[in-house]
């Protein structure tokens, strides 16, 4: 199963601090394997509309194999390797993506009170070009106005679309 996973700088994963191995050359990296706990262990990644939950510096197209396990916002698999990097994925598109969050915000803010009380935070994630924050705040906002699930499916239309990703949502 072809999937993504953000990682930090130098392929580091971010919560595992493991040196995920590279690609080297044309073919993917090797193989990792791991026993599957959800959220313990096992070769975490995600679909794309489970994208703007982990964002990251550093994304990448993921192989995994075995039996996939679906859960709320990942999906986990007992071997994964990375098949490359998406180059798309860098300081530009992560702006642009905290200030398209900021702008659906400001939009959200302006018909609700209770969605204006975060737009401080949302802006303050985007002059930090804080992605995965930016994206949290927006969808707090349409908890007040909307539907946080269409929104975040809006944020994961926008990655697929700025970073031509294949996907179904």
């Amino acid at each position: 199963m072809i999937v993504h996973k953000f990682l930090r700088p130098g392929a580091v994963g971010h919560f595992s601090g493991f040196p995920w191995p590279v690609p080297q050359g044309d073919g993917p990296g090797v193989w990792v394997e791991a026993k599957v706990d959800p959220c313990r262990s096992g070769i975490h990644a995600c679909v794309v509309a489970d994208l703007p939950f982990w964002m990251l510096e550093e994304l990448w197209v993921t192989e995994l194999d075995g039996p996939v396990t679906e859960l709320r916002s990942c999906v986990v698999a007992p071997r994964g390797r990375l098949v490359r990097r998406v180059e798309g994925w860098d300081g530009a598109a992560c702006q642009d993506f905290c200030n398209d969050c900021l702008v659906v915000g400001r939009d959200a803010a302006a018909s609700s009170s209770e969605a204006a009380a975060a737009l401080p935070f949302l802006e303050s994630a985007a002059s930090r070009s804080a992605p995965a924050e930016a994206a949290l705040v927006a969808t707090h906002l349409f908890d007040h106005v909307g539907s946080a699930r269409a929104e975040r499916l809006r944020q994961a239309r926008w990655l697929a679309d700025r970073l031509g990703l294949d996907c179904a949502l």
